[in-house]
């Protein structure tokens, strides 16, 4: 992409600084919780630490939607309000979003491979 200059304008650029920090940023790891999450490609992340690897946002380790639904997950184990099962049921389908996104990466990279 080109740097942007006096026609961008201070709204893009300010923009594009913004996004490029949040990418090149290391981010606390979910599983080992040091400073080490890097990104790899667009929406995958892995921990230099402990290897591990996440699907998250394309720019972020974490999306505002993310962060929303784990923060009403906690609210409701924390109330009461909803039952374990139906919270592991929540989780579980977390979950397999996350693998199904960090499938699709794969075959893409598989593609560009090929």
């Amino acid at each position: 992409m080109v740097k942007f200059h006096v026609r961008g304008g201070p709204r893009l650029r300010k923009a594009y600084t913004k996004i490029q920090k949040a990418k090149t940023a290391r981010y606390a790891c979910p599983s080992c919780s040091k400073v080490a999450v890097k990104r790899i490609t667009v929406g995958m992340w892995k921990c230099r630490s402990c290897n591990s690897e996440f699907a998250g946002g394309a720019y972020e380790l974490t999306t505002p939607t993310g962060r929303l639904s784990q923060r009403l997950i906690s609210d409701l184990r924390k109330k009461g309000a909803i039952s374990k099962e139906e919270i592991e049921k929540i989780e579980a389908e977390i979950e397999s979003a996350a693998k199904a996104a960090e499938n699709f990466a794969q075959e893409g990279e598989t593609a560009k491979e090929k």
